[in-house]
């Protein structure tokens, strides 16, 4: 049995909302490997000739191959997380921009490779809409770098929401209640160095208590 072809079938499954999305019955759909190659910028894929000569858009997917200790080929399991899915767009002057490898498998027929730059290829949405690769990675390394921020900064960002965490009322203050800083926020023009501080150190350590108790509740439910 090729397993990478049976799981080829598999990975073409979990497209196919996409595909029908784009109207597509029959895509010209391939499981890839992708890699670094010395002397090349960023991840490269290989596509046969008879793939790539074609002039069909092609769609992809990369995968991981999975070895036991012999070096066996055991499994092909999906490259990143978010199965995203690729379209190398039909190139007629392929011969003439992409490196050639040629070879011959283990029947001994002769094969030829052209290297692509993963650069190249657009990714395809969910909902079918597309997006160029290297705007694929920012939104990609953006995600981890929101992801790698401490809960605070994401929940609270600099300041908490004091309108969510001490909704406003329609009651008109008293006027005592106005100047009372037990009770009314201060203006932003009042705040203090040391209010500052206490707010972006999370630390109780401001002269209005009211304060020291927000910044203390908020530490508790962190």
């Amino acid at each position: 049995m090729n397993i990478r072809k049976e799981k080829e079938k598999e990975f073409f499954v979990k497209h196919m909302d996409t595909f029908k999305k784009l109207g597509l019955a029959d895509p010209f759909f391939i499981i890839k490997t992708a890699f670094f190659q010395k002397g090349k910028y960023g991840r490269q894929v290989q596509l046969f000739e008879s793939e790539i000569s074609k002039g069909e858009d092609i769609y992809m997917e990369f995968y991981d191959n999975i070895n036991d200790d012999k070096g066996n080929l055991v499994d092909v399991v999906p490259f990143s997380e978010d199965r995203q899915l690729f379209k190398y767009k039909a190139n007629p002057f392929y011969a003439e921009e992409y490196d050639i490898k040629e070879g011959s498998n283990f029947k001994g027929e002769p094969y030829t490779l052209y290297t692509v730059p993963l650069s190249e290829l657009v990714a395809v949405l969910d909902d079918g809409a597309e997006i160029t690769y290297a705007l694929y990675e920012k939104r990609k390394e953006d995600a981890k770098k929101e992801e790698s921020l401490p809960k605070l900064q994401k929940s609270l960002s600099l300041f908490p929401d004091f309108e969510e965490e001490f909704p406003r009322t329609d009651r008109e203050p008293s006027l005592d209640e106005i100047y009372n800083a037990e009770i009314a926020d201060a203006p932003l023009s009042e705040i203090t160095i040391r209010d500052l501080a206490a707010i972006m150190l999370m630390k109780p350590v401001s002269a209005r208590p009211w304060l020291n108790d927000i910044i203390n509740k908020t530490k508790s439910e962190i």
